[in-house]
This record gives structure tokens, C-alpha cells and sequence, in this order.
């Protein structure tokens, strides 16, 4: 897997790192600062499941705690690719493609103990997505709500 460039550019990724939380770390290497301890979890292998109905990240992205922060490290063998919140790595954790951004969403509040706006989550699954780190494409519909 490599690094591919967000389309958006920066106005996207500000929206996303107020909700679901992904920010851009490059792809610089992280060997020299990465211990296997610090692992906190690690994308599943496999294919995406016929019944999938929710996102599916790439197999072997692992999130990896930073001394004196709350944020984790998205990495790929070896590699930097991005930062999240616990709330971005929550969704991360649930996204095998068993659920729905709704559901996501719903049990990553119960994990985190606080609303997560789905509007947000999708979002930061669109943004992974486009980045080349989901298996699947995620649709989102988008509509206005009445006032």
C-alpha cells in the first residue's frame, strides 16, 4: 500500500479532524519510533464480506499509541500514513464492514462516551477512503434537513 494524495486538500481534512478526527501525517518512516507494545490494534486480513454493508479498512493498518498525546498513528509496514483521535481510532476498530456509518457511529459512542455526529463519520470514512485505505467504496447521501 502506499500513500496516495487527498483530492479535497486541507478544507476537508480541518472539517474531519473537528468530528471524526484524521489529520494528514505523511508517509515518512516510522521505524525508528515505533514498538511493537505501542501497537494498540490491527486491521484485520481477508476480503471485504459479500454482505458488507458498512466501510472495511485495508488489511494491516495498525494504530499505534504516541508518547505524550492522545492521538494514534494510522501506520502501514513501517510507515506514517496518518493521525486520529480515540474517536476516529474507535471507528477504525469497528469498521469490518458489519455495520452501517448509523451503526459505527451508535457503538462508537457507547465505547467513547460521547456523540459522534454521523454526518462526520461518514465523512472521515469518505476521506479514508479517498486516501486508499478502505477495501470498499463508501456511499454517502447527502440531503438537507428542514430548519
Amino acid at each position: 500500500m502506499e500513500r496516495r494524495d487527498f483530492v479535497k486538500g486541507a478544507f476537508g481534512l480541518a472539517i474531519i479532524t473537528a468530528g471524526a478526527g484524521i489529520g494528514f501525517a505523511g508517509a515518512r518512516s516510522a521505524s525508528s519510533g515505533i514498538d511493537e507494545s505501542s501497537v494498540v490494534f490491527e486491521t484485520a486480513g481477508g476480503s471485504i464480506p459479500e454482505d458488507a454493508v458498512g466501510p472495511v479498512m485495508q488489511a494491516g493498518i495498525q494504530l499505534v499509541e504516541r508518547p505524550g498525546s492522545t492521538e494514534l498513528l494510522g501506520c502501514y509496514e513501517g510507515r506514517e500514513l496518518f493521525t486520529v483521535n480515540p474517536i476516529g481510532a474507535a471507528l477504525i476498530g469497528l469498521a469490518d464492514g458489519s455495520r452501517t456509518i448509523d451503526e459505527l457511529t451508535n457503538q462508537a459512542e457507547d465505547l467513547m462516551g460521547r456523540v459522534v455526529n454521523p454526518a462526520d463519520a461518514a465523512s472521515f470514512f469518505v476521506t479514508l477512503g479517498q486516501a486508499g485505505y478502505l477495501q470498499n467504496t463508501v456511499l454517502v447521501n447527502l440531503y438537507e434537513i428542514p430548519e
